[in-house]
């Protein structure tokens, strides 16, 4: 008996065990580790670096860009164009909050 009781434990561990991996795996990256295209408000106020023929914006460590259908896309690894050009002349955001003046 005690060889089945200790074969039915080993069993619950590792059936434990197996399962609490496939938790972790299946919980995925973070969401702040997603891609996610810039929002409407940054595009606004963000003057584009112009790319392989379409306007580029520098948002959340990544360079988004729309396709001709409107759907945007980014960049796995920077061009190195754009790399160095961020590095010289970051992208410039507007403002349009007025000065308090006294």
């Amino acid at each position: 008996m005690k060889t089945t009781k200790s074969t039915l434990s080993k069993g619950l561990i590792i059936a434990s065990a197996a399962g609490a991996l496939a938790a972790v795996c299946l919980i995925g990256t973070p969401a702040e580790a997603q891609w996610a295209p810039p929002p409407a408000e940054y595009i606004a106020s963000t003057e584009p670096v112009y790319y392989e023929g379409h306007a580029a914006y520098w948002y959340n460590n990544h360079w988004s860009w729309r396709d001709e259908h409107g759907g945007w896309n980014h960049y796995e690894q920077e061009p190195r164009e754009l790399a160095e050009r961020r590095q010289h002349a970051p992208p410039v955001r507007r403002s349009w909050e007025h000065e308090h003046r006294r």
